[in-house]
């Protein structure tokens, strides 16, 4: 997981005067998702526009009726949150706001009538469109996963997962319960981390990954903290082993060109996402990794009034002596990042006042490594243990939906500390 921070938006400057081309009598700005991209943009667009002289109205389509602030889910397992500190619902984090929130499914997107249509079969119009659907679980290569690995992505996934641990300790086997976590990229060795933490001498972890590298990506000093982690919890870790097969008491892999089967009780699958695709009738130009290819103010090509943010969209990078980059990496820091600039540009187009263009900038990583241990590193420091667990946490309190929200929480912590101590 990477660190989240960011500039704060700009506080708008209103120009009162009545535009002499509004020729409707309500702008609706429709925002598809309601991940890191979809709702902060939401947000920041209701600070915007609360004293806007023109009657708005946003609507916040999505699925779900949660919110999931997706890095905090591991602490979950470990009862170190929440579930309701992570996942607030929709419907408390909008209370305060004029946002409507449409609980529903995207089918189809109709830019030349400019409509949004939902497989309940409704349609909604809009003048302004934001598109942050997010992405999905890589669809794996290995035979008979489906059904018997579960993915670790939502907090239905973690419910899910509970369950299965419930099941399994219950069973109360004199062998330990085995474990394979397949993907040894963040959300792999995060996850890997926790469950032995919470199994102790119960369980047995496994990591299985194809590639050469644990957190390839990622500086040495943070690759150097996570090993470390796994050694001293016992994880076995096989790199360069490539899963054949999953059934429901075995994994079979591929390692330094022999075949091996690994006893497993429980698998989670955590090998990478791909960005949703693209809803609309018309097709877009996309990325070799499938994202839609946007201007550096992340409207889309061919039409001003639609913008596309977060995993689905190829978004601009700044490097750190302020150089274009590649695209922005399918993170929850990225979307953050872009959530407040989309919401800028609606603003200047409802003012015509000049457009930002977008920029992501790496600021740095964090990961948990288990129960009250974290690795944090950015602007070449890296803390590790329980500081860095505690550093870790405040910066994700700090970007948690909605100053009330964040308040609760910080309550429930401070009083729980009160309590235990």
């Amino acid at each position: 997981m990477e660190l989240f921070m960011g500039m704060p938006p700009q506080k708008p400057a209103y120009n009162h005067s009545t535009p002499s081309d509004v020729h409707q009598p309500q702008t609706r700005i429709c925002i598809l998702g309601g991940g890191f991209g979809g709702l902060y943009c939401a947000l920041a667009l209701h600070r915007y526009l609360k004293r806007w002289p023109q009657p708005v109205q946003v609507t916040l389509v999505e699925p779900r009726d949660r919110f999931t602030f997706t890095p905090l889910l591991y602490e979950l397992l470990t009862d170190e949150l929440k579930p309701w500190e992570i996942a607030p619902s929709y419907q408390r984090l909008l209370g305060h706001t004029s946002i409507q929130l449409r609980q529903a499914t995207v089918n189809t997107l109709d830019l030349p009538n400019r409509l949004v249509k939902l497989h309940q079969g409704d349609t909604l119009p809009y003048d302004y469109l934001v598109v942050a659907m997010g992405s999905q679980i890589r669809p794996p290569a290995a035979v008979g996963h489906q059904g018997q690995a579960l993915p670790f992505a939502s907090l239905e996934d973690v419910w899910r997962l509970e369950q299965r641990l419930a099941d399994l300790d219950q069973a109360a086997a004199a062998e330990p319960v085995q474990v394979v976590v397949a993907g040894a990229g963040p959300s792999g060795v995060e996850l890997a981390c926790k469950l032995a933490d919470r199994l102790g001498t119960k369980g047995q972890v496994t990591i299985l990954d194809r590639r050469g590298k644990i957190l390839r990506p990622y500086p040495e000093p943070l690759r150097q903290a996570a090993a470390k982690a796994l050694r001293q919890r016992g994880v076995n870790l096989y790199l360069e082993a490539a899963i054949q097969t999953v059934d429901a008491a075995t994994v079979t892999y591929q390692y330094q060109g022999q075949t091996y089967q690994q006893p497993a009780d429980l698998v989670v699958w955590t090998v990478g996402t791909v960005p949703r695709s693209w809803p609309g009738l018309d097709p877009l130009k996309l990325s070799p990794w499938g994202q839609c290819l946007v201007r550096p103010t992340l409207q889309i090509p061919q039409d001003d009034r639609v913008f596309v943010l977060g995993d689905m969209a190829a978004m601009p990078t700044i490097t750190r002596d302020r150089r274009p980059g590649s695209s922005a990496p399918m993170t929850a820091q990225a979307a953050y990042q872009a959530a407040p600039v989309v919401a800028h540009n609606i603003w200047a187009l409802l003012a015509h006042r000049p457009l930002q263009s977008f920029g992501y900038v790496h600021l740095g990583d964090m990961l948990t490594l288990g129960r009250n241990n974290a690795v944090v590193c950015g602007f070449g420091l890296c803390i590790t243990g329980r500081l860095g667990a505690v550093s870790r946490r405040w910066a994700y309190w700090l970007r948690l939906p909605t100053a009330h929200h964040r308040w609760r929480v910080l309550r429930h912590w401070l009083t729980s500390i009160f309590i235990t101590s």
